[in-house]
């Protein structure tokens, strides 16, 4: 390749929008942490369960906001940014619990979602709707839950679990609460996507992007990533195994 060329593309890409940029790094390091075999390691607690699958769920939730991206579509990537912003804000909470703590507030997490599996079924079978869902086995398995108290009150209300931190994830709280008006059917959705002209006629828009250029969800997979290791080396597993996704992800 001659000079002038290699000059050429590497002005070319320079001249990338980051947002492209950006995106393409998201889903080469999605892609690198949703790879990892895990089929090695012997399962040992819900807790380990519940913090790996986080990780994957928001790395997941990478791809689709990388695509958005692509597409120029981030206005409408305000319910998958919520759920990575509420992952991480789950982990960071989680951090903070003793390894006892932790056991049970992921059991009464569990049981949240048990609760709230049953009134589904109970409100299609009002509603004259048949499930094919049997919950007899979920209702069977014995979880050691927390009924009253901080850590039931944690495990059931983010902003609680946020606010009992000792360090505050303010910054990602934030953008959670941000991103949350616009991840339902609320006025203000409603109202950047029909905004009125001069107060006096209908017109189009969409919501502005909170992370144009995607590079606070850089970041947050970084924090997602850290917290995932710290997590898992804390609560006894082998160094190889709790610093596997970090691994995969730093080598991208």
């Amino acid at each position: 390749m001659s000079g002038s060329r290699a000059k050429k593309q590497r002005q070319t890409q320079r001249e990338r929008p980051a947002r492209i940029v950006n995106a393409e790094f998201v889903v080469r390091s999605a892609d690198a942490v949703l790879s990892v075999d895990l089929s090695d390691v012997e399962f040992r607690s819900r807790a380990d369960q519940v913090v790996v699958g986080l990780c994957r769920a928001a790395f997941t939730q990478s791809k689709v906001i990388a695509a958005l991206a692509k597409a120029d579509l981030l206005s409408a990537a305000a319910p998958n940014r919520r759920l990575v912003l509420e992952i991480a804000l789950r982990l960071h909470w989680l951090q903070s619990l003793s390894l006892e703590e932790r056991r049970k507030a992921v059991d009464t997490m569990l049981a949240k979602d048990r609760q709230d599996t049953n009134r589904l079924l109970v409100y299609l079978r009002d509603a004259g709707h048949a499930a094919d869902f049997d919950p007899t086995e979920m209702d069977s398995f014995e979880l050691d839950d927390e009924t009253k108290g901080a850590i039931h009150q944690q495990s059931t209300r983010l902003n609680v679990a946020v606010d009992s931190s000792e360090v505050k994830p303010w910054s990602i709280y934030s953008m959670w609460l941000g991103e949350t008006q616009f991840s339902h059917a609320s006025g203000n959705l409603a109202g950047k996507y029909a905004p009125t002209l001069d107060d006096l006629h209908m017109s189009i828009g969409a919501p502005d992007p909170m992370d144009p250029d995607l590079k606070a969800h850089r970041l947050l997979q970084v924090h997602i990533v850290m917290m995932t290791g710290s997590l898992l080396t804390d609560a006894g597993l082998p160094k190889e195994f709790a610093g596997r996704i970090a691994a995969a992800f730093f080598a991208i």
